[in-house]
């Protein structure tokens, strides 16, 4: 044999593998999401169970990721969203949907997500959920004691100047909407937006600060700066002020009800491999995942499987066990009425002497 036929039948072999790899559910998987959701201990699990390479390329804000999601081309099959973000998404006819017949591990989701209607169109699933968390209030217990379940604590008169609320319209608008009573604070009418901006008033002349990001809210509340903090990260922030600075604290779960957020992956309209989306969707439900990103998070976990790996402080407080536990009504993020109008409202709010 000459060293050229030679040659040939290494490059024909190469070949041969790669189609039978691919048969076999070999290929490239690439995904679009935020940091912190492709970690090595888990894609190298699924990498070394289906024989798929995970590509991860991150985006820094939901607007980044809506872009290059857009963007279009084949250059990414799942991107990871919050459920309040999937109806935009849908409209601009960037999805296809989630066949369930690919994800046995469905059944393991916890009730409410199985029950997540408005993540559905035609009948159909278009969104995996796979984690989640709750935007609430984090205090130290030290200073001020107990606090009843409310969120009317963050309008006492006792506690002004010693609070702060994260600078975000719509998050915000929601607060006062549940403190009011209103039954779904996602989509208001005029009447009831005038009266969330008498409450987000009310509430500026008891702030202490505004914070923006994980590192303000530690940098406020373990300072001693703030005593009550509506933090974005309760379970991080707990933890850390618990951990690291040794500090007495404790979060609320409000009878008024909380307020969640849940990330998934949803399938985009022109990904190449279909197949590999799916597999990858129901690996992340797999106890296994749920257990790891739980501990690397220390938000939710889609499934009950990682009460086991949790922190109990978190469980205690946060139910990121599982949150068909949650005592209280959920307010699951939905896209607002008008989130463009929010903004203005919280705009203005600010800008109020």
């Amino acid at each position: 044999m000459t060293f050229k036929t030679l040659v040939c039948f290494v490059v024909l072999g190469i070949l041969l593998f790669g189609v039978v790899g691919i048969a076999l559910g070999q290929g490239v998987l690439n995904i679009l999401c935020f940091q912190g959701y492709t970690e090595d201990v888990w894609v190298k699990e699924f990498e070394r169970q289906t024989g798929i390479k995970v590509n991860a390329t991150y985006a820094g804000t939901v607007e980044e990721m809506f872009t290059k999601a857009a963007a279009g081309g084949g250059l990414y099959d799942l991107v990871s969203i919050d459920c309040g973000s999937v109806e935009r998404y849908y409209k601009h006819g960037l999805l296809q949907p989630i066949d369930l017949s690919l994800v046995p591990n469905w059944s393991k989701l916890s009730k409410k997500f199985q029950e997540i209607d408005f993540t559905m169109f035609e009948g159909k699933p278009y969104h995996a959920p796979f984690v989640w968390g709750s935007n609430n209030i984090v205090y130290n217990k030290g200073a001020v004691g107990e606090l009843p379940p409310t969120w009317a604590v963050l309008w006492d008169p006792k506690y002004k100047g010693q609070i702060s609320i994260t600078d975000e319209a719509n998050n915000n608008v929601v607060v006062a909407a549940i403190a009011l009573g209103f039954p779904d604070p996602y989509n208001l009418t005029p009447e009831q937006m005038m009266k969330v901006r008498e409450k987000l008033l009310e509430i500026k002349r008891n702030l202490r600060t505004l914070t923006v990001g994980f590192d303000s809210e530690k940098s406020v509340l373990g300072s001693g700066e703030t005593n009550l903090t509506l933090s974005g990260y309760d379970s991080g922030l707990l933890l850390y002020c618990r951990d690291e600075l040794g500090m007495d604290v404790s979060r609320l779960t409000p009878k008024e009800g909380i307020y969640v957020w849940v990330d998934g992956w949803v399938i985009l309209r022109d990904a190449k491999n279909v197949e590999a989306a799916h597999k990858w969707i129901d690996f992340m439900l797999s106890d296994f995942a749920q257990q790891e990103l739980a501990k690397f998070m220390g938000f939710g976990a889609a499934t009950p499987a990682a009460k086991e790996v949790l922190d109990p402080m978190v469980v205690e407080l946060c139910y990121y066990d599982d949150i068909d536990r949650v005592p209280v009504p959920v307010f699951l993020m939905k896209n607002p009425e008008d989130f463009e109008a929010r903004v203005n409202l919280w705009n203005e709010i600010k800008a109020t002497p």
